[in-house]
């Protein structure tokens, strides 16, 4: 009987020592993220931005043309206008209910852009506006070649420059010689022109 009693309090100590440790053990539960739910909506805007800007310039554009010109401005123009606005009031919507978020995340932004297709893009906008001033074929020349040493890894420079000259005056020959086409003049178009009549 005494051995049976000494059993009976042994489990039940052991019973209470498994009760005290469960219920003093610290569980570690996983961090729950705050706003993972949102959803960022500035990657979205991109395009209905660059949409309104287009629909502004075209508009602008075509204000001295004919007015057929202009009524289909007007239509292409409103139609933009109203699929941007009906995003725009749908995403503001998430936002005010805080649904979304907009944010632009600078760290991982900014060395996103540091890679040759932005410099290529970027090239192209500059060609884009020193045609009118630099003429096409001197234009074209700095453009061929700036675009083959950005997306080529300034490789073979000298190559890349011959080869440049070769196809603006191959386009010179073209455009301007043979098919006479208004392309923009510059001073290597005048010397050019003088050298050939």
């Amino acid at each position: 009987m005494e051995t049976r009693g000494a059993n009976c309090a042994s489990c039940h100590f052991e019973k209470t020592a498994l009760k005290f440790d469960v219920a003093t053990t610290k569980i570690d539960m996983p961090k729950i993220r705050k706003n993972s739910d949102k959803q960022n909506i500035a990657g979205e805007c991109i395009i209905p931005i660059l949409g309104v800007l287009f629909t502004v310039y075209y508009v602008y554009s075509i204000i001295d043309a004919p007015w057929t010109a202009q009524v289909n401005a007007v239509l292409v123009g409103t139609t933009l206008i109203l699929i941007s606005a009906i995003f725009f009031i749908k995403k503001f919507s998430l936002l005010v209910r805080g649904s979304a978020e907009f944010t632009i995340p600078l760290e991982r932004f900014l060395p996103s852009l540091q890679t040759p297709q932005t410099a290529f893009i970027v090239t192209s906008f500059l060609y884009l506006i020193l045609i009118d001033f630099l003429g096409f074929t001197l234009t074209t020349t700095l453009f061929f070649w700036t675009s083959m040493l950005i997306l080529g890894h300034r490789k073979r420079p000298y190559h890349k420059a011959i080869l440049s000259v070769i196809m603006a005056l191959i386009g010179y020959a073209v455009f301007i010689v043979m098919f006479e086409t208004r392309l923009p003049i510059g001073i290597l178009e005048q010397v050019l022109g003088k050298v050939i009549s």
